[in-house]
């Protein structure tokens, strides 16, 4: 079983000794990388094990084909995995060590105690800084079972020996009893690490804080009793919740909202996690404020893209329980249910925000699958991006009166009320093309993560730069920059203009040949922003790396005249949104939720109040939850613990189909 669980940020004054790789004294040979993720002879492991680490086990390690292969997994599993049947030239998503697994595998190949098997693994580089990212990790015998351990260091130089003396910045240890394993792993998501451990109903997940497995009740129960300062800040009495809670009747009508799932990407989770919602709602668990219609709200559709169409959705999906599509050698998640501190997914979150808005009514009675709830399945087998795929939903779900199409993601949490209301206002009053939410963030956080834009007068944004490596000028101001949340409204004209174009561009490569940032949205600002044809033209055909002359004129003059005077406009807010697309983000914003930092409904307020320990630190998904780990761990520092997914019947999408509650884009003959 797991005896202790420790991670952290490292304090690099206290950990120089082990960033340094040494030799000994009697060779002068440095490996640069990885030296055993090849099959190797045991007398060039041994020797290239000893040159590399300057540690001499050969006398009580027997180097054979197990300890070879040891070698091999560490290196090969923590690896930044990249994706090459995702396309985006072949992005890194991620990667995971099955640490209970090598325990129990190579228990016996390590006799005596402090015996070890250890590398360096490239976990994460940038080809534009030509920086690498390594961590050391070992696999170490100890007398109450096996150690664990992985310390990352700064990103370095490509071109630095890989012995310079750099600070740690992170540091995870797993004791754990060969004997009785739980299912622990290491996950590492572009070079950010995080351990986790399936227990039972449970995954407990941490970067930051410590957990430990106590059978002596007594013992247990002293240290929980320990007074200490407060993990978490604690919830004032004026953020408590109220305990009357009562449905008042709405006012107006709301507008539908499509959920866009692609087939085989966690379509019944999906369903699922929707119909639990509404199920809430209606069954009075959940109780909102009175829904107030926005005027022309009715103008409007909604769509969130939930169908996992990056690797940064997937971890936010209603289930991980095939994240990755359990690629053997890829990158894989360990099977949890992602819902924050409130019982809620993102999505789920994101409709409050737009019940709020006076846009999507998710007041009891009102709220329902196929009323104003629907889904969009992809079944064609073609995958064109969110712009395509965003196009293809727009063309099906097609109905009477729709003036626009607003768009939001399932991979954030938003409480941006206001935003939503001045973007459908905007949208509503015929002078954008595309109208995007806008949230000020620091341009260290924004570099390679956001796109970030550069406005003029009225808000109109004049330029648009897709998740740049560097912040080009006029960009940045004050150390921050406006960037894209992807929620955003898109006009009927904008999609005729669109439709104008289509047929002209070329078969795109890769995962994302119609994306909105990177194709859809450059192509509608040189359309808003010039009138010469030819120019437009020309700019068109380089975004779609078409041929020359391949894209008529003609076609873009038909384009423009549909577009008129429209522009692209941004709406700056402040307002909270936290961005949840990788693991490390959901586990970021789910601490922000149980710090108070983050605005919660009264409902909220009191499941999270409910189900986190303040001084402790452990955040989970419900009381009930709360309370069983409580009598398995003791905690100290943050913890974030989800239910094990339960296997979702797939025969939920028959009957929806069966019952006209889903559309779908089929295949193609």
């Amino acid at each position: 079983m797991i005896q202790k669980i420790g991670a952290g940020i490292v304090n690099p004054n206290l950990k120089q000794n082990e960033t340094k790789l040494s030799t000994p004294a009697n060779s002068n040979t440095l490996v640069s990388k990885p030296a055993f993720s090849g099959n190797y002879t045991a007398t060039s492991l041994v020797n290239a094990y000893q040159a590399y680490h300057g540690i001499n086990l050969a006398k009580t390690v027997s180097f054979g084909q197990s300890l070879s292969q040891a070698f091999k997994e560490l290196n090969q599993q923590m690896s930044t995995c990249r994706d090459l049947s995702k396309g985006m030239k072949g992005e890194s998503v991620g990667s995971r060590v099955h640490v209970s697994e090598l325990v129990d595998k190579y228990y016996d190949d390590l006799p005596n105690d402090f015996d070890a098997i250890k590398t360096n693994i490239e976990v994460s580089s940038d080809p534009d800084k030509r920086t690498v990212t390594e961590a050391r990790t070992q696999l170490k015998k100890m007398p109450d079972g096996i150690l664990y351990e992985m310390a990352v260091r700064k990103p370095r130089k490509t071109t630095d020996p890989v012995d310079k003396k750099l600070p740690l910045t992170q540091l995870i240890k797993i004791t754990q009893d060969p004997d009785i394993p739980e299912h622990t792993y290491v996950l590492n998501t572009k070079g950010k690490l995080m351990a986790v451990v399936e227990d039972g109903n449970n995954v407990l997940l941490t970067n930051t804080g410590n957990f430990t497995k106590i059978t002596d009740e007594e013992k247990r129960l002293s240290v929980n009793a320990t007074q200490k300062g407060n993990v978490f800040t604690p919830f004032t009495p004026d953020v408590q919740p109220v305990e009357k809670r009562v449905h008042t009747p709405s006012i107006g009508e709301g507008t539908e909202i499509v959920i866009g799932m692609e087939d085989g990407r966690f379509v019944p989770e999906i369903i699922s996690s929707i119909k639990s919602f509404v199920d809430k709602v209606n069954n009075d668990e959940i109780i909102l404020k009175q829904f107030v219609a926005n005027p022309d709200a009715k103008n409007t559709q909604l769509a969130m893209l939930a169908g996992g169409f990056g690797s940064r959705a997937e971890y936010t999906n209603a289930s991980s329980s095939g994240i990755f599509h359990g690629k053997q050698n890829g990158a894989q998640s360990t099977k949890g249910v992602f819902r924050t501190a409130t019982g809620l997914t993102p999505m789920e979150t994101t409709f409050i925000s737009l019940h709020n808005a006076g846009l999507l009514d998710c007041s009891k009675g009102k709220l329902k699958i196929g009323d104003n709830i629907k889904f969009y399945l992809n079944q064609s087998g073609v995958n064109k991006g969110n712009g395509g795929f965003t196009v293809d939903l727009y063309n099906k779900m097609e109905r009477e009166g729709r003036k626009s199409l607003t768009l939001f993601p399932n991979d954030s949490m938003s409480r941006m009320t206001e935003a939503s209301r001045k973007m459908a206002d905007i949208m509503n009053s015929g002078e954008a093309a595309i109208v995007m939410i806008a949230k000020e963030v620091k341009s260290g956080d924004a570099k390679g993560n956001f796109g970030i834009m550069k406005l003029g007068e009225n808000n109109e944004i004049l330029e648009f730069a897709e998740k740049p490596k560097t912040i080009p000028e006029g960009y940045e101001k004050d150390g921050k920059c406006l960037t894209n949340t992807f929620q955003f409204s898109v006009s009927k004209e904008a999609f005729g203009a669109l439709a104008k174009l289509e047929p002209y561009f070329p078969a795109g490569k890769g995962k994302e040949p119609r994306d909105w940032s990177k194709t859809f949205v450059p192509i509608l600002m040189s359309l808003t922003q010039k009138d010469d044809i030819e120019e437009i033209t020309e700019d068109i055909a380089k975004v779609v790396d078409a041929k020359e002359g391949t894209i008529p004129a003609e076609a873009v003059e038909e384009a423009k005249a549909l577009l008129g005077d429209q522009k692209i406009i941004a709406v700056p807010t402040d307002e909270p949104w936290a961005d949840c697309g990788t693991l490390n983000a959901l586990y970021h914003t789910t601490m922000q939720i149980a710090s108070n930092d983050f605005p919660l409904e009264d409902f909220e307020r009191k499941h999270v109040l409910d189900s986190i320990n303040t001084q402790t630190g452990l955040v989970a998904s419900t009381p009930e939850q709360k309370a069983e780990i409580e009598s398995k761990y003791i905690i100290d520092g943050q913890v974030m613990v989800v239910p094990i997914a339960e296997k979702v019947d797939s025969s939920v999408v028959k009957e929806y189909i069966d019952n006209g509650l889903i559309t779908i884009n089929e295949k193609q003959k």
